[in-house]
């Protein structure tokens, strides 16, 4: 089973979940306040020859929200 990285719409929480099927992605739930309005996280990948967690950029947008409040979560 593949693992995920989630981030809540509601309380913004991040976490991880194993996840069966990415057809399942849509039932997952927040653990802290329970919220179905999660989002799944762009995963990120070191560039060859990558020394420093400044060498590569997150999938995360910051801006207090998942996606900087560009998406309909808000």
């Amino acid at each position: 089973m593949p693992m995920y990285e989630f981030i809540c719409g509601e309380c913004e929480t991040d976490f991880e979940k194993l996840v069966a099927s990415a057809g399942a992605v849509a039932s997952v739930e927040c653990p802290s306040c329970g919220s179905k309005k999660v989002h799944k996280k762009l995963s990120v990948f070191a560039k060859a020859g990558a020394t420093s967690p400044t060498s590569y950029s997150s999938g995360y947008s910051g801006g207090g929200h998942c996606c900087g409040g560009s998406c309909s979560c808000h």
